[in-house]
């Protein structure tokens, strides 16, 4: 429900339905208007409010167009109230000569006496009138505030898009870093693989070059990246490295953010010696990226960097209350478990 109520804020309104709204509610007034004077027998030329309505329209649209946004809102306060009075004191003054030659002209012949003072007439219409400044009030403020909230909705899906686009932008630079210490590692033992790490280094920053613009991607693009990745560091590890990647559910349907898994099995071979081992499940709407690897010092608790760091603040702007990211240490290990609710 939060949710959706966050929505209906950051939606753009059509600029037809302000007036939509305004013409469906004065045309119900209306009609309700000629339904209670018909009901009671009386034409509406001459029943309540009849030609008053024109004023009440009046004094409603001068101050929800001009005089709330252009006096009350920038608290001048006493000019509001005294441009009110001249205004009310003027339409209700016409308005009743008005009133009464329709009425005079409408009955004709039939003309009886109005049983209504000119004083007390003029304090009904009064009231009345302010009645429809009151709801002038109430309804711009309602309007003004609902505008407020969407437009800090919106600057503040701005600024969020801008930082994501920032650390989004910092992992190009920070995966290729890691990616050449890989290949640095095959040129400087001379290794017949270099040819076969470029290769595999090609094939990665072709996705992230070309394909990882938009907000986001399918999962399956991801998970062949990750096997790129993987294939680049077994190139520099000692063929009886245990590395394992298994890739369990359907995941040909799911989309996510870009380069959202990488810094995790980054971390593995940061930090990690002897063995490694990632997985990737996907169960309903949960997908689970859960990887164990040596640790080359006891007691270090590898949560520093860049990649991490940036990780969890792109989980904390994309996935707020939808993510879980656990990590853990024992003796010989590291574990990493991250856990995403996929709408």
């Amino acid at each position: 429900m939060h949710n959706r109520f966050q929505r209906l804020f950051t939606k753009p309104i059509p600029g037809y339905l302000p007036v939509l709204a305004h013409s469906l509610i004065w045309s119900a007034y209306i009609v309700a208007v000629i339904y209670i004077n018909t009901y009671q027998g009386v034409n509406f030329l001459i029943g309540h409010p009849s030609i008053h309505i024109i004023a009440q329209v009046i004094i409603f649209y001068a101050n929800y167009r001009y005089l709330i946004p252009a006096l009350l809102a920038r608290m001048k306060i006493a000019r509001f109230l005294i441009v009110n009075g001249l205004l009310i004191l003027g339409l209700v003054t016409l308005g009743i000569s008005a009133y009464h030659g329709l009425r005079s002209w409408y009955l004709g012949a039939e003309l009886d006496h109005f049983p209504l003072s000119y004083e007390e007439q003029f304090i009904l219409r009064s009231f009345e009138l302010l009645l429809f400044v009151t709801l002038a009030c109430i309804v711009r403020f309602a309007v003004d505030w609902f505008s407020f909230q969407q437009k800090t909705r919106e600057l503040e899906n701005t600024q969020l898009k801008t930082e994501l686009s920032f650390l989004r932008s910092q992992l190009n630079p920070h995966f290729l870093f890691n990616t050449l210490n890989a290949l640095y590692g095959l040129a400087i033992k001379q290794s017949t693989e270099t040819s076969a790490g470029i290769m595999q280094l090609s094939q990665l920053m072709r996705y992230m070059l070309y394909e990882t613009n938009e907000e986001q991607v399918p999962l399956v693009k991801e998970v062949e990246m990750i096997e790129h990745f993987l294939a680049l560091q077994q190139l520099r590890l000692p063929l009886d490295f245990p590395l394992h990647f298994t890739v369990q559910g359907e995941i040909e349907a799911v989309f996510l953010e870009p380069l959202l898994l990488m810094p995790i099995v980054e971390n593995v071979f940061k930090h990690g010696a002897e063995f490694a081992s990632i997985s990737l499940t996907l169960d309903e709407a949960t997908l689970t990226l859960h990887t164990i690897n040596g640790i080359r010092a006891k007691g270090i608790l590898p949560t520093g960097g860049i990649g991490l760091t940036n990780l969890k603040r792109r989980l904390i702007h994309l996935y707020d209350n939808r993510h879980q990211l656990q990590l853990s240490q024992t003796n010989e290990r590291f574990q990493t478990t991250l856990l995403l609710t996929i709408k």
